[in-house]
């Protein structure tokens, strides 16, 4: 019983901490899945692992491997509101779709979350590192 009541109360705080971040990354999400099957070049892309790296960035989420989850249960939902699983095209079947959202989602998200935490988390340290005198001031 007690694991049930640490893994809720942890699952409490790691959805009170990135709930932000996995709404603000639902827009991108949205737009290319939308855009996935119209676009021509990679362009139309470029808002999802930009506003990722943002988040990494700004909010720094502690668990980045949560938001690549979350991002991917995102697509899913957006797939299937789109009907991108009745009719899915080009050789893909709803298991492939499914599948593929794992290292789309990792390319997207994942990646651009923990190099925009981990330059930011380096940007802190080196602009706090000189607040501090060397010497002592006489």
């Amino acid at each position: 019983m007690t694991v049930l009541r640490r893994l809720s109360a942890w699952l409490k705080v790691a959805a009170r901490e990135h709930w932000l971040s996995l709404l603000i990354l639902a827009v991108p999400i949205n737009w290319v899945v939308y855009q996935s099957d119209t676009a021509e070049n990679i362009l139309p892309m470029l808002p999802l692992p930009l506003v990722a790296f943002a988040i990494g960035l700004t909010l720094r989420p502690r668990h980045v491997w949560l938001l690549w989850l979350g991002s991917v249960v995102i697509e899913w939902l957006v797939v299937g509101y789109m009907g991108k699983y009745s009719e899915p095209g080009g050789g893909e079947t709803v298991r492939s779709i499914v599948i593929e959202a794992f290292p789309w989602m990792a390319l997207g998200v994942l990646v651009p979350v923990w190099l925009g935490r981990f330059l930011g988390s380096g940007l802190r340290e080196g602009r706090h590192s000189d607040a501090t005198p060397k010497e002592p001031a006489s």
